[in-house]
């Protein structure tokens, strides 16, 4: 929709944050003027995001805690008039969590007085009002004064040009398509990873890192070959070398030459949800450790600061 592109703020590079930061202090300050109707106000205080995975409620939370916490002194005579709208398409938002957190967030959102619409559709985005279909097929129209688009990326350039080039191989638009060890399908010495290819990971951050040291390692491999290569060519062309000195370095030039595929490990799914409370859905033995609140967002602190 070329709406989105016009009007939206996005959740991916820096200078996303940088205009997020100052349309919404433009929202807020415009609607502190005087003399402005209760309409537009209305208006300016809504802040709306599009998307209900973990990023688009991660910032739902981040808003509304910042919002809360310094509105209430910058703007005492507004405050009280902040709305912020989640809307998702699917039944639920975070569709990865379990149902209990799903409900837990949910609840959360409620006392935090943050609406979500499921089963909601957005069909434009125009300059001051989102389009929207909802499970009743109802079409209305929602102001608002910030509009924050949290749904999933489209591919960059590159990844469409490499695409284009090779359509016999990469033939799946969701991205690059790659082998069991991150190699591009149809071509020699490009690697892959993360949300541009299509594989049957989740498009997440736990999923990149793992792919990257993943192929640090394989590279490292791959330097440490050629190198045993040189010194075994080196060794067999020398008369004076030792058979020892000869096996020693096969040896070392097999354990090299064998690479393993990549191997996704969950480590789980972790999401803020505002007021100083977390989900954490964890891997435990055989099954999974669900828990929502302060605990949770300690753990989920200190999660990124490792990382």
């Amino acid at each position: 929709m070329k709406g989105v592109t016009d009007h939206a703020c996005f959740l991916k590079e820096l200078w996303d944050a940088d205009k997020i930061r100052q349309k919404l202090m433009d929202c807020i300050e415009t609607a502190a003027f005087k003399n402005q109707s209760e309409e537009e106000i209305d208006r300016l205080m809504h802040m709306v995001v599009v998307g209900g995975g973990p990023t688009g409620v991660e910032y739902a939370g981040e808003l509304h805690d910042f919002l809360h916490d310094d509105l209430q002194k910058w703007y005492p005579e507004i405050a009280g008039r902040l709305r912020i709208t989640l809307i998702e398409a699917l039944p639920n938002v975070l569709p990865a969590f379990s149902k209990q957190l799903i409900q837990y967030t949910e609840s959360t959102f409620r006392e935090n007085k943050i609406d979500i619409l499921t089963r909601t559709m957005v069909k434009d985005v125009k300059e001051q009002c989102v389009v929207v279909q909802d499970a009743n097929k109802e079409i209305r129209e929602i102001p608002y004064g910030l509009l924050v688009w949290a749904t999933g990326n489209t591919s960059r350039p590159l990844t469409r040009n490499l695409m284009t080039k090779l359509p016999h191989t990469q033939n799946v638009r969701r991205g690059l398509v790659v082998d069991d060890f991150l190699r591009m399908l149809g071509a020699e010495g490009i690697y892959a990873l993360g949300d541009c290819t299509a594989t049957q990971y989740a498009p997440t951050a736990q999923v990149a890192s793992q792919q990257g040291q993943y192929l640090a390692q394989s590279f490292n491999k791959i330097g440490h070959k050629a190198r045993y290569e040189r010194e075994l060519a080196t060794l067999r062309a020398d008369p004076n070398a030792l058979p020892e000195q000869i096996e020693n370095v096969v040896k070392k030039l097999n354990r090299v030459s064998k690479p393993t595929p990549f191997h996704y490990s969950h480590q789980g799914s972790l999401a803020y949800i505002g007021s100083e409370k977390a989900i954490a859905d964890l891997p435990l033995f055989n099954g999974n450790l669900a828990s929502g609140g302060g605990a949770a967002m300690l753990f989920w602190r200190s999660a990124y600061v490792v990382s």
